[in-house]
């Protein structure tokens, strides 16, 4: 195994063999290093090189005749041969190609064992989204879904990921391999397999155990034409007369309309904060009644409020109605010996509503219709 594939390596002491300066990058080499070179669908590490009299930025590395060469944008100071540098992943990114391309190897494993005609035709893997381009006579969505449920178990199993190499000769006579041999030059081939699931040929960085990854829950693909290709265009097509748009602007309309939502969701927000401080109350003997009944507020600025009026004897009851039905928030203070939780029992048994809660927090839900009559309730078991 190679310095630079050694998944959990993020640090590494080198010497500088070569320098080359072209268009305002140093194009360096080193004696060993721990920056993967692009290949294999798998992107390059990136990170910094230094000593004590210089600081880079490792933008790019590339392998090319044996060599591997380090793309270097100069953050200070200067470099020479023989000078003895430190290398640093940019460790995020690392870990995350690490987890990508273990991920990738386990879900072509499981689409392999659940849908026999699929081949690869191309991996694209990048630190926050990674694709399986694969080619398929007929690929539904159900089966994606199957080896998606199969890769996920794989992962939670966490099974042992194993790197070893082998000839040439001896890769030709392993069942169930996944090799392109003419692509292979050299006689010694490394080895990925997920332990009893899946067995590749693979230069690129990997995980110890499946777990790492994480999960997996998406691929994008392409296919032969299909049912599921003119489905897709059907909808494509209504939507687009709906919207009154050509289907290729789609996308670009779904974007604007998120945008504008978002906007007048912070709006409803800011709206919702300011209605949600007006509110009555009124004393019932030694006790404080704080209440009022709003429409379409914020769950959590409804709570918030409630709870920052609590003082001494208080007790707060918030009803906000949406649509047909009307959530109550109650508050009370400690020094009552009044339960929150047993206050609204007594409305949700009034009312046929739900809800729970604790000695000084409860809430619940019921039909809108009730909501003056739940305050009055309040009321009244407060004066009982």
């Amino acid at each position: 195994m190679e310095t630079y594939q050694e998944p959990f390596l993020h640090t590494l002491n080198a010497k500088v063999i070569n320098i080359e300066e072209k268009d305002g990058f140093l194009l360096v080499e080193l004696d060993d290093t721990i920056f993967y070179p692009a290949g294999g669908g798998q992107p390059c590490d990136t990170g910094i090189i230094k000593n004590n009299y210089f600081e880079g930025k490792v933008v790019d590395v590339s392998k090319k005749d044996g060599k591997i060469v380090h793309k270097l944008k100069i953050i200070d100071g200067t470099l020479k041969i023989n000078d003895n540098i430190t290398c640093n992943h940019n460790i995020k990114r690392r870990l995350s190609l690490v987890r990508m391309h273990s991920g990738e190897h386990v879900f072509m494993g499981a689409l392999l064992k659940t849908i026999k005609d699929i081949k690869v035709d191309k991996v694209r893997l990048d630190e926050d989204e990674s694709s399986l381009f694969v080619i398929c006579k007929n690929l539904t969505w159900e089966q994606i879904f199957e080896a998606e449920k199969l890769a996920n178990n794989v992962i939670k199993e966490n099974r042992d990921i194993i790197v070893k190499e082998v000839s040439k000769e001896e890769a030709k006579s392993i069942k169930g391999l996944r090799i392109k041999l003419d692509r292979i030059k050299s006689n010694k081939i490394r080895l990925v397999e997920v332990k009893d699931f899946d067995l590749a040929a693979c230069a690129g960085t990997h995980a110890l155990k499946t777990s790492f990854v994480g999960n997996i829950y998406e691929i994008r693909f392409k296919t032969n034409i299909s049912e599921e290709l003119f489905e897709l265009a059907r909808i494509a097509r209504k939507t687009a007369s709906i919207i009154r748009e050509e289907p290729n602007q789609i996308p670009e309309f779904v974007e604007n309309l998120m945008q504008e939502n978002e906007r007048k969701t912070i709006k409803l927000r800011e709206l919702s904060a300011n209605l949600v401080k007006e509110f009555k109350q009124e004393k019932i003997g030694e006790i404080n009644f704080v209440y009022n009944t709003f429409d379409e507020i914020e769950k959590k600025q409804l709570i918030d409020q409630a709870a920052s009026l609590k003082k001494e004897k208080t007790v707060v009851c918030f009803l906000n109605k949406l649509g047909d039905n009307a959530q109550i928030v109650l508050v009370v203070s400690e020094d009552l010996g009044i339960k929150a939780n047993e206050l609204l029992k007594e409305i949700m048994k009034k009312f046929n509503g739900k809800g729970g809660g604790r000695d000084n927090f409860a809430m619940g839900s019921i039909k809108a219709e009730f909501s003056g009559k739940a305050v009055e309730l309040v009321k009244e078991t407060i004066r009982n």
